[in-house]
C-alpha cells in the first residue's frame, strides 16, 4: 500500500503553489486512490491547492485543482536537515500546523525540531522560528535563537505577524517581520484563568489550532480547556467557545455555555463564521458571527459511512484540522478515516479530496527511518545487504533494502500460524528469532501456547510449516534414547520450547531445546538426533562428549564456517563451544550472574544475560545481553570487552556518537552485513540501531513510537494531553 507514496518520495517533482519547479519524472497518483497516514494540519494555498502535513511519515503534500497529490516538503526520513535547499529534499520531525501568508508562503510547525520552517514560493525551506531544543526561551531576541516546545500551529496577521502555538510550553508566541519573538498569550503556567484581561497573563493548555479574522482577531483551540479562545489585536482574551466540560452538548445555543472535546483546529470562512475540528466529538462544528453554535458535519459515530448529500448524516473520525477554501468550502481532516472530506455549506453535500481509508501504515514503501516497529526481535542481513528483522507485535516480517527502504515481506498483520503453503504476506505470524540456510529460505520461531513452532518462508515468497514440538519425530527423539529430556515426564510431551533454531552448512537445522536441557540436530530428511546435555538441569561435562554434559537453559546457538557449534547457556552464565568432534567446552563465562571482566580473558568475565550469539564476519563472537542493555565482544585473543551500551543502564541516547556511549533498552539480537556494519533490534526502544565499523551508533529503522496504532484511535478518547 505504500508504493503509491513511495513513488512520490523518492520520484515526484515538487510543485508549490500552482508552480511547477522541475518537470515531472512520472505522472502522480489521483489523491483520491493514495493512503495517507495521519494528518495534523491542512490549509488552502491561494490557487486553491490543498495542504496536509502527513505527521508519521515526516511530509507535506499538496492536493492540485485536478485531485492530484504531491509532494511539497520532507523526504520521509525523520530528522532536521535542509534548511537553505529545495524544501523536498529536507528533513521534517513530525509536521503539525500549516499556513499559507498573503504572499503564498507556506510556514510549517514542525513540531518535534521544535521550529517553525517555511517554504518560499521557489520551493526553498528556512527556519523562521525555533533553535531546536524543546524548552522556553528568547523572548524578545531573534526568533531562531528562541526555544520552543511542540510547536503545533501557526498563522499570519494582516502585517505580516507570524503566531505559534507554542504548545507544550501552553503560550501562543509571535514573531514580528523582523524576525523578534515574544508571547502574545499564556503565562507558561497549564490551566484556565484570566479571561477578560491582557492575554500574556492569562492561562493556556495545550494550545493548538489557530486562525486569524480579517481584522487581526487571533482565535485558538485551547485544547485541553476544551474551549476556543479570542485574543484581540490589543492583546485581550475571552473564550469565544466551550465552557470547559469534555463532552458533546449545546447545539443551538450559545457557543460560551457548549462542551467541546478537546478541539484541535480552527477556521474561518469569509462571512466570520468560526469552524472548529471538535475532535473528540467527531465532529465539525460552527460558531456563527451572533456567537451561537451547531454542529455542520459528523453525527458523533466513529464508523465510516462513506460521503453524504448531508454533512450531518456522515460519520467522521477524530476530526483534527479544518481550513475554508476560496469558495468557503470547508476541508475537513477526517483523521482516523485517512481521508479528507470537502463539505459544500450551502448544498451540505460531502466528498473526499484525498485518501482512500487505507492507513499509510508504519512505514513500509517508505524509508525506514520513519517507520514504526513494535517490539523488533530477531534480525538477520542477507547476501544483498537487505536487513531482515522480526517485527513482533506488528505481526510481521520486514525487510530494509541497502538504500533505507522498508517494506512487509512476510505477515498479515494478525497473530497466529495459519496461512501454511500460501503467500507468506496473507499468513498470520508471531515471528521471534530468525535465521536463514544456504539457501536463502528464512526459518523463524513462531510461539503458540503449549506448542513451539518453527515455520519457513521460502524464496519464492510461500510460507510453510517446518516442524513443531508437537512432531512425532521430535517427541520420539525426546522420549526415547540414553538421556530423555523432562518434558517427557509430562503428560503432555509437547509441553517444550525451543529457544532458537540455526541451519548448518549441510543441511541440518541445529536446536535449542530449552526446556529439556538439549542441543539437537534436524537432518533433512526428518530425523532428530540429540547432540548436547542429558537432559537434566546443571553444569557439567566439560572436556568430553556434549551428550554426556548438562546445560541450564541453552537459550541461543550459532555455528561457523568449520561446524563449531556455540551455545548460551544462559542460566549457568557461560558460553560453550561444541568443536566438530562434539567436544564440548567453555569459552566465556565464570558462571557468576554479574557484569565484569571487560578488558579481560573472557573466562573470566562475568556475563549477566546471554541473549543471542552472533559471530562477525572476521569471526569474533557478539554477545546481546538483554538484562543489562549492552553488546559485548569476545576478540579472537579470548578477550572480552563493551561495544555498545552501557552496563545496567537502560533508554535511548547516543546517536551520531560512540556506540559505548549509547544507551540501549533490551536489546534482543543482533546481524552485520557484508561490510562489518552491526544492526541491533533495540526492542524497547521499538528501533534497529546500527553501528558501523568506526564503532559510531545511529539509528537504521523506526520513529520510536510504539506500534501499528496512533494517537487519535479507540481508547486516547479518554487522554488529552498528547502530542
Amino acid at each position: 500500500m505504500f508504493s503509491t507514496l513511495r513513488s512520490i518520495l523518492l520520484l515526484m517533482t515538487v510543485c508549490h503553489l500552482g508552480f511547477t519547479l522541475a518537470p515531472a519524472p512520472v505522472q502522480a497518483k489521483k489523491a483520491t486512490e493514495t493512503s495517507i497516514s495521519l494528518v495534523d494540519g491542512v490549509t488552502v494555498g491561494p490557487n486553491g491547492d490543498i495542504y496536509l502535513s502527513q505527521r508519521e511519515h515526516n511530509i507535506v503534500s499538496r492536493v492540485d485543482a485536478k485531485g492530484m497529490i504531491h509532494t511539497v516538503a520532507g523526504t520521509g526520513n525523520s530528522g532536521f536537515a535542509g534548511d537553505g535547499g529545495p524544501a523536498n529534499k529536507a528533513l521534517l520531525k513530525m509536521p503539525a500546523g500549516l499556513h499559507i501568508d498573503k504572499k503564498g508562503d507556506l510556514y510549517i510547525a514542525d513540531r518535534e525540531n521544535h521550529r517553525v520552517r517555511k517554504v518560499d514560493r521557489k520551493g526553498i525551506i528556512t527556519t523562521v522560528a525555533g533553535n531546536g531544543t524543546a524548552g522556553f526561551s528568547g523572548d524578545g531576541g531573534p526568533a531562531t535563537g528562541a526555544s520552543l516546545n511542540l510547536p503545533s500551529g501557526v498563522v499570519t496577521d494582516s502585517k505580516g505577524n507570524l503566531y505559534i502555538s507554542d504548545r507544550s510550553n501552553n503560550r501562543v508566541r509571535v514573531v514580528s517581520p523582523k524576525g523578534i519573538i515574544k508571547t502574545w498569550a499564556g503565562n507558561g503556567n497549564e490551566g484556565y484563568y484570566n479571561d477578560n484581561g491582557p492575554a500574556v497573563n492569562a492561562t493556556l493548555d495545550k494550545p493548538f489550532g489557530l486562525a486569524m479574522d480579517s481584522k487581526d482577531n487571533l482565535y485558538i483551540a485551547d485544547r485541553g480547556n476544551n474551549r476556543v479562545r479570542k485574543v484581540t489585536p490589543d492583546g485581550i482574551i475571552t473564550t469565544y467557545g466551550g465552557d470547559g466540560g469534555f463532552y458533546f452538548i449545546g447545539d443551538n445555543g450559545p457557543a460560551y455555555r457548549a462542551s467541546l472535546a478537546g478541539p484541535t483546529g480552527v477556521a474561518l470562512d469569509k462571512k466570520g463564521n468560526l469552524y472548529i475540528a471538535d475532535n473528540y466529538n467527531n465532529r465539525v462544528r460552527m460558531i456563527d458571527t451572533l456567537g451561537m453554535i451547531r454542529t455542520v458535519a459528523g453525527t458523533g459515530t466513529q464508523e465510516y459511512n462513506g460521503d453524504s448529500e448531508v454533512a450531518r448524516e456522515t460519520n467522521l473520525s477524530k476530526v483534527f484540522a479544518v481550513a475554508v477554501d476560496n469558495r468557503d468550502n470547508l476541508i475537513v481532516v477526517d483523521r482516523s478515516h485517512y481521508r479528507i472530506r470537502r463539505i459544500d455549506p450551502q448544498g451540505s453535500k460531502v466528498e473526499t479530496i484525498a485518501g482512500n481509508g487505507v492507513k499509510l501504515f508504519a512505514g513500509d514503501g517508505g524509508p525506514a527511518t520513519g517507520a514504526r516497529l513494535n517490539f523488533p526481535h530477531g534480525i538477520l542481513v542477507d547476501d544483498q545487504d537487505n536487513v531482515i528483522f522480526a517485527d513482533k507485535a506488528h505481526y510481521r516480517i520486514r525487510k530494509i533494502t541497502p538504500d533505507g527502504t522498508i517494506s512487509t515481506i512476510a505477515g498479515n498483520g494478525i497473530r497466529g500460524n495459519i496461512g501454511d503453503g500460501g503467500p507468506a504476506l496473507e499468513a498470520s505470524v508471531y515471528p521471534t528469532f530468525l535465521s536463514r540456510n544456504d539457501k536463502g529460505e528464512i526459518y523463524f520461531m513462531s510461539p503458540s501456547g503449549f506448542v513451539s513452532i518453527v515455520r519457513k518462508v521460502k524464496t519464492d515468497g510461500t510460507i510453510e510449516l517446518a516442524f513443531t514440538t508437537g512432531d512425532k519425530e521430535y517427541q520420539k527423539s525426546v522420549t526415547s534414547g540414553k538421556h530423555v529430556g523432562v518434558s517427557s515426564q509430562s503428560e503432555i510431551v509437547a509441553i517444550t520450547q525451543f529457544s532458537d533454531v540455526i541451519p548448518d552448512h549441510k543441511g541440518n537445522l541445529i536446536i535449542a531445546d530449552r526446556i529439556n536441557h538439549q542441543i539437537r540436530r534436524l537432518s533433512a530428511d526428518g530425523k532428530f538426533t540429540t547432540i548436547g546435555g542429558t537432559g537434566e538441569s546443571g553444569y557439567h561435562g566439560d572436556g568430553g562428549p556434549a551428550t554426556e554434559a548438562a546445560f541450564r537453559d541453552p537459550r541461543t546457538l550459532e555455528i561457523d564456517s568449520k561446524g563449531n557449534i556455540y551455545v548460551g547457556d544462559a542460566a549457568n552464565n557461560v558460553i560453550r563451544k561444541i568443536d566438530t568432534q562434539g567436544i564440548i567446552t567453555t569459552i566465556a563465562g565464570n558462571t557468576k550472574f554479574e557484569d565484569s571482566g571487560d578488558g579481560g580473558p573472557a573466562l573470566k568475565a562475568g556475563i549477566k544475560s546471554i541473549d543471542d550469539l552472533v559471530l562477525s564476519p572476521s569471526g569474533e563472537l557478539y554477545i546481546v545481553e538483554s538484562g543489562t542493555h549492552v553488546i559485548r565482544k569476545i576478540a579472537k585473543d579470548g578477550i572480552i570487552s563493551t561495544v555498545a551500551g552501557r552496563a545496567g543502564v537502560q533508554g535511548y541516547f547516543g546517536d551520531g556518537g560512540p556506540a559505548t556511549k549509547a544507551m540501549l533498552k533490551t536489546p534482543t539480537c543482533l546481524a552485520f552485513d557484508s561490510k562489518g556494519n552491526m544492526y541491533i533490534t533495540d526492542m524497547g526502544n521499538n528501533r534497529i540501531r546500527k553501528v558501523d565499523t568506526k564503532g559510531v551508533i545511529t539509528t537504521f529503522a523506526g520513529s520510536g513510537h510504539f506500534g501499528w496504532a496512533n494517537e487519535g484511535e479507540e481508547v486516547q478518547i479518554y487522554f488529552q494531553n498528547f502530542p
